[in-house]
């Protein structure tokens, strides 16, 4: 009885002077941020007035200071995602994979997809491959075609060759590219403009570019186009250095140009959303040739729009009285949607912008929206496609897209990196945009159709007459045998099915044999469930943190094959995949759990004063195998 006594008392007294402790921490955490987060300032500003170089040190500093585990976190994938932007993945890596050691619940899907970007451009294939088989039957990842575009690029990285001769020939613009990006081409009276940018900051979502100049294609390149009566760069030259950071657009009878500016906000400081950096917002302004006085109009913004949000890309088209953009304004499909506005005469102002819909839109990124004929051309990373950004045509008539239109150009236009900025000049010729070659960032690159598909005067693309296509140029031909010699293969685009998450079944502590409650429900989902639309049942098997690391990869891998097996014994025909994750952690809430101590207790620190049998109870829900159907 004394000695229950004693051992009691011990314990209470352990108790409070691991609490005494956990504040101490907490207290030297919130210091360390405090610290941190006034360094962090200092380099916001000094990223955003472009001292990358100078930003970055001062970044790296923050990482001295004794940082909490949340902050630490953010602040790691906020300067991975700051070296994407300057397209250093060689030092973004470094804070992805630091980001991800400390807590992955920072990553949002398009975190995920930029790390493994990050992975593959620097020559860390397998790194990347090692991260994609992490998430690729978690639901959000198989439903992000992004992220399936990314998996697909890790398994064709050559690229995409057509059987015998590819369709086009491109061909890069040495005489026009840098190191820097030169992103965009257009042309203004007859004459092909491009648009080069002298800063290193590199918009992931290819919304705009700062410091930019406007050349002429005509002056520098191999395979410009000019036409009689060519108008020189004086119009250019009009366009306010504030207002050439992006795309720009002339309507055909030279009247009105819409441009892209960089709008900075009310804040220094660089922010974090769910999608990724919001460190610069973009907007459209536009200005009108008055025929009497000879000369533009000051530039005004086009319409009202929308704090928090980015406009850009646009291409004037039906004699400058509709425009297409780009924007992430609240409402649409996710990322940056295409839109269409038209002029109102009655009104003089531009009307309602209308959301192109779920046919060209995603929960991805569309950008780059041209016109070609009756053919809405454009660029995404949300449909099924080679990687990255590819380029898509769809049928345009009325004002409306064509359901079942929707094509997708094959190789060498599209290539498992960001191909967009597609702009014709005929149906044989045309320029695109692409960081193909990634040394350079983005470049310009000129196609021409080869002399042999010639023969076929309506082609476009590759695809005759664009409404009578439903999506069959999507639907590659796919040839295993990699034994052909002198015969390039053309490569299947994956299929798209729905994984969905079936059932998870619980195991008791340090074992992998099923229990009487695992097997009741195993019967009961046998029973209701219909085994003739199932191609592929995946079992994923968990341990908890309990024991060493690899011991609970073992003891995850066994429990998913326990249930395999139990799949074989009964009559089970469908392919069967057992995968072992390991160990993760269970989601406790601590702050509930013992708020009667303190308001602040750090979860991760207090978890480990916890006794055994207390572990074992709350770490239940993550000794478990979840079972997901594949469809077919």
């Amino acid at each position: 009885m004394i000695n229950n006594i004693i051992r009691s008392v011990f314990l209470i007294l352990l108790f409070f002077i691991s609490l005494s402790a956990i504040g101490d921490d907490i207290k030297n955490e919130t210091e360390g941020d405090r610290r941190a987060k006034g360094i962090e300032a200092r380099a916001d500003r000094k990223f955003i007035r472009q001292d990358f170089d100078e930003a970055m040190v001062i970044y790296e500093t923050a990482f001295s200071h004794a940082l909490s585990s949340g902050y630490g976190a953010a602040l790691h994938l906020k300067v991975a995602r700051l070296y994407l932007t300057l397209l250093d993945y060689t030092k973004a890596v470094p804070h992805y994979e630091s980001a991800m050691a400390i807590s992955g619940n920072v990553f949002s899907t398009a975190d995920i997809c930029n790390y493994l970007d990050a992975l593959r451009f620097s020559g860390q294939r397998m790194k990347a491959i090692s991260l994609a088989r992490r998430y690729a039957f978690r639901d959000t990842y198989h439903s992000d075609q992004r992220y399936q575009n990314i998996l697909h690029a890790l398994n064709y990285e050559d690229g995409f060759l057509p059987i015998g001769m590819p369709e086009f020939t491109v061909r890069s613009l040495d005489k026009v590219n840098t190191s820097n990006s030169e992103f965009w081409v257009g042309v203004k009276a007859g004459e092909y403009f491009y648009a080069s940018s002298k800063s290193r900051f590199h918009d992931p979502n290819k919304k705009f570019y700062h410091r930019s100049n406007y050349f002429s294609l005509a002056e520098n390149s191999g395979y410009s186009v000019r036409s009689e009566g060519d108008v020189k760069n004086r119009m250019l030259d009009m366009i306010p250095s504030s207002l050439q950071n992006g795309p720009v657009s002339f309507s055909r009878n030279m009247t009105r140009m819409v441009v892209t500016q960089v709008y900075y906000g009310k804040s220094e400081g660089i922010g974090m959303t769910s999608q990724g950096l919001n460190t610069f917002q973009t907007r459209l302004y536009y200005s009108n040739y008055d025929q009497k006085r000879k000369g533009w109009s000051s530039f005004k913004e086009i319409f009202p729009q929308i704090e928090g949000s980015s406009y850009s890309h646009p291409y004037l088209f039906n004699n400058d009285r509709s425009l297409l953009f780009a924007s992430d304004m609240p409402g649409g499909f996710g990322g940056y949607d295409i839109y269409v506005t038209h002029w109102d005469d009655r009104k003089g102002t531009w009307g309602e912008s209308v959301n192109l819909g779920s046919q060209v839109n995603t929960e991805g990124d569309e950008i780059s929206p041209s016109l070609f004929d009756d053919m809405l051309i454009f660029s995404s990373n949300g449909h099924i496609g080679f990687g990255g950004y590819d380029v898509y045509g769809i049928t345009y008539e009325n004002g409306h897209t064509v359901d079942g239109s929707l094509v997708h150009f094959d190789y060498p236009i599209n290539t498992v990196h960001n191909d967009f900025s597609l702009l014709h000049i005929d149906e044989d010729r045309g320029y695109i945009v692409s960081d193909r070659k990634t040394a350079n960032k983005d470049d310009i690159f000129y196609f021409e159709r080869n002399i042999s598909d010639k023969r076929n005067n309506n082609m476009l693309f590759g695809i005759s007459e664009a409404k009578a296509v439903s999506n069959g140029s999507i639907n590659l031909i796919r040839d295993e045998n990699k034994n052909y010699t002198g015969i390039p293969l053309k490569e299947a685009l994956p299929s798209s099915r729905f994984v969905e998450h079936v059932l998870s079944l619980y195991f008791d502590f340090n074992s992998y044999m099923l229990g009487t409650e695992a097997l009741k429900a195993l019967e009961a989902w046998q029973k209701e469930s219909d085994f003739s639309k199932i191609d592929t049942l995946v079992m994923e098997g968990y341990a908890d943190e309990i024991g060493g690391e690899q011991y609970n990869q073992v003891l995850s891998e066994k429990r998913a094959i326990e249930v395999g097996n139990w799949m074989k014994d009964n009559g089970i025909r469908a392919k069967l995949l057992m995968q072992g994750k390991g160990q993760i952690a269970a989601d406790i809430d601590f702050a509930s759990l013992l708020s009667q101590f303190s308001q602040e207790l750090s979860g991760k620190s207090l978890y480990q004063y916890l006794p055994l049998e207390n572990k074992i109870r709350l770490n239940r829900d993550v000794r478990r195998v979840d079972i997901k159907a594949i469809t077919k």
